[in-house]
């Protein structure tokens, strides 16, 4: 017997009322009450559609707990057959899209839950990280206040606030929610360290003025890359000296390198151990960095160690997402080796370009920047890591080749058995929209996980990726981010 026929039999022994009744009696036992049969009918149906939706539900959610995404989907949907207007259902839902790495339909079903229950907590919070991965960062927030308004304690949304508001570098609203948060959070509780970090960091950064505040309409310089791991650099004016900054979207907070802090005099306005780290470093405030006409002033930024960043020169300044995400738009023409920097974001697609998502994961530990990629012609798409270090163009998860047209034979033998690398020929890739021309050497990753980054991802951030992008391919395109906009345009070379 099929769940939903036990739920059903269960329900209708328990719910079924008297059947005794004068014959031609249209009144429901009670009829004292003016209730019909029709209406008694109806009323038992509701009831057993309402407890199969919260039974379906609330297996999804324990599904969604043990990590069985896939059962969860198949739940959740099974829910909203019973009743299309289960927020519960939709919110399932949106949680298992997003562990499945389908980032547009748990958007959209998340949206479909709070449509129904504006104050849905899951919804809530999972739209809201929604919007931190495409850098909408206030829309976050204003999401999570609307939540919040009624219950004001409550830790999800006060720690998806947070993460907005570090990402801003909004520090005077930032330290209240830490010091809301540090009421509630045990001293024994494993994020507490994760927040005596961040606080660490933001406290001095209060009453500072505007932080990191963009000057000027753009800017442009020779671009630098380190070939195997894609690291991009370009030459810039900082305070009076110039050096190499480095623009890493992998990490939130800007750093200086220690000799460099000493020779600007910059001064330490406070201590804090960056997130993974046991060492205490400083805490500077850089008063200007300026690629031709664009500048950025008053840019937080912790002391380091920038040698393992190094394209030739070591790196004075290395600025990270907080300081990415206030410039409008940054260009890294790689075929023609030059950085292009924008204060506004374009409106649209630039000449030659094509639009796609560009979604920054968040791990708290590192920032993966993800576009959409598909091979070989197959209308399948799947998200990729931006910047893959694999030898070859692009490097494929088996689930995802498979799902792309390739038969499991294909597979059957790997040149290396102990990573699970298999060398293929890959006809054509489109990444985002923009179709590149010819085929390009591949790699099939058939472990699983397929590698110790993509498993990171989901273990960070529960998102699954289905492979990368690799710097091999990346650095024959024009590539523009608009972090703040969640969008990423490419141009291939000669476009």
């Amino acid at each position: 017997m099929s769940f939903n026929k036990r739920v059903l039999a269960l329900l209708a022994l328990t719910l079924l009322a008297p059947a005794c009744k004068s014959k031609g009696d249209t009144k429901a036992p009670g009829a004292n009450q003016g209730i019909t049969v029709e209406e008694a009918e109806r009323q038992r149906q509701a009831k057993i559609k309402e407890a199969t939706e919260k039974s379906l539900t609330g297996l999804a959610n324990k599904d969604l707990a043990d990590g069985r995404w896939k059962s969860a989907l198949n739940r959740a949907k099974e829910a909203l057959q019973t009743n299309p207007n289960s927020a519960e259902a939709h919110a399932v839902l949106g949680a298992a899209y997003w562990r499945a790495g389908d980032f547009e339909a748990s958007t959209k079903s998340y949206k479909e839950a709070l449509e129904i229950d504006p104050r849905h907590f899951g919804a809530t919070v999972g739209l809201g990280r929604n919007y931190q991965t495409v850098g909408d960062h206030q829309a976050a927030i204003d999401l999570q206040d609307k939540l919040l308004s009624g219950e004001p304690n409550q830790i999800d949304p006060l720690m998806c606030k947070l993460w907005s508001q570090y990402a801003l570098v909004d520090a005077a609203n930032a330290v209240k929610t830490l010091d809301q948060l540090f009421k509630l959070i045990e001293n024994e509780n494993e994020v507490r360290p994760l927040l005596l970090s961040l606080a660490a960091f933001m406290r001095p950064l209060e009453g500072k003025g505007e932080l990191i505040k963009v000057e000027g309409t753009k800017g442009s310089a020779p671009l630098l890359v380190e070939p195997s791991q894609g690291i991009k650099s370009a030459e810039a004016k900082v305070g009076n000296e110039t050096a190499f900054v480095v623009l890493f979207e992998l990490k939130e907070e800007a750093k200086v390198h220690r000799a460099f802090a000493d020779k600007l005099k910059l001064k330490e306005i406070g201590k804090a151990k960056p997130v993974g780290s046991d060492v205490e470093t400083s805490v500077v405030l850089i008063p200007e960095i300026k690629f031709g006409d664009l500048k950025l002033t008053n840019v937080p930024a912790l002391v380091d160690d920038l040698t393992p960043f190094a394209v030739g020169d070591i790196p004075g300044v290395v600025l990270g997402r907080q300081a990415l995400n206030k410039i409008g738009a940054i260009t890294f023409d790689f075929p023609n080796a030059q950085l292009h920097l924008e204060a506004a974001a374009p409106a649209a697609a630039p000449p030659g370009s094509t639009e796609a998502p560009l979604l920054l994961l968040d791990t708290h530990q590192l920032l993966a920047p993800t576009t959409t990629v598909s091979i070989d012609g197959s209308p399948f798409k799947f998200y990729a890591w931006f910047g893959g270090s694999y030898g070859a163009s692009v490097a494929v998860a088996r689930k995802e080749y498979l799902k792309s047209g390739h038969l499991p034979r294909e597979l059957d033998q790997v040149d290396d058995p102990e990573s699970g690398l298999k060398m293929v020929y890959v006809d054509n890739v489109t990444v985002g929209n923009t179709q590149l021309k010819g085929g390009v050497g591949g790699f099939v990753l058939n472990n699983t996980p397929p590698d110790v980054g993509l498993a990171a991802i989901v273990q960070g951030s529960g998102f699954e990726l289905g492979g990368y992008v690799n710097v091999t391919l990346m650095t024959t395109m024009k590539v523009t981010y608009a972090l703040a906009k969640g969008k990423i345009y490419l141009a291939p070379r000669g476009a």
